[in-house]
């Protein structure tokens, strides 16, 4: 289970200083980004299937997903701070039910996903929310302001919303590769599978993320 854990967050922690990089210079970096995000995740899709109803839906969502990241990241500071928010939140929520479901294990939370608790749901929100004080030090170490004061309750809930969303997202994947009959939508990540497999909720955070920021909320 640990070697497993240390893959599974060794990737993570990869992935997210690629993902930092590309973030704060933005630009032609983060498109790059994107774009390689999308061709990688498009390619597991008509991999695993050929019905093309299922492959035109899930390209309109994944391209919804991927605009919706960049007009969050914006070209200002504040932008930054929220799409980091957004990031490690969604992260934290993935490696806080992994961790939790293994160590304390405890009732199956639905049939879909055999591997996923209660446990696992509680660590992903525990995690989502105790991160939040490192995201005003990062405010003060990386751009020598507080722009968002994360202590505020609207964020803790917002937070936990994002992680609920985060793990249904993952759920109706798993529903889905259960359906086409696959572990994982490939073996590209170490430690967590495909891309997809990797963006599973955060598919559909980013979306909420995209509304709620339409609607004032962020």
């Amino acid at each position: 289970m640990y070697s497993e854990l240390k893959k599974r967050i060794s990737t993570g922690i990869v992935l997210f200083l690629i993902l930092f990089y590309c973030l704060y210079y933005s630009g032609l970096y983060f498109i790059i980004f994107l774009s390689l995000v999308y061709c990688l995740s498009f390619f597991e899709i008509i991999k695993n299937t050929r019905n093309l109803l299922f492959i035109a839906i899930s390209n309109i969502v994944l391209v919804f997903a991927l605009f919706s990241f960049y007009y969050l990241r914006g070209q200002s500071d504040y932008s930054l701070t929220v799409i980091y928010w957004i990031l490690m939140t969604t992260f934290l929520s993935d490696i806080g039910g992994y961790t939790f479901g293994k160590i304390f294990k405890g009732k199956k939370l639905t049939k879909i996903s055999p591997n996923k608790t209660y446990s696992g749901s509680i660590g992903s929100i525990i995690f989502c929310v105790i991160s939040l004080p490192s995201l005003n030090l990062f405010q003060i170490f990386f751009l020598n302001e507080n722009l968002i004061n994360f202590y505020q309750i609207k964020y803790i809930i917002l937070s936990i919303i994002i992680s609920i969303i985060c793990q249904s997202g993952d759920l109706y994947i798993s529903f889905w590769k259960r359906k086409l009959k696959v572990k994982d939508t490939s073996n590209i990540l170490p430690g967590h599978g495909g891309v997809l497999d990797r963006i599973d909720g955060l598919i559909f955070v980013l979306i909420f993320s995209f509304l709620i920021n339409k609607v004032g909320l962020i």
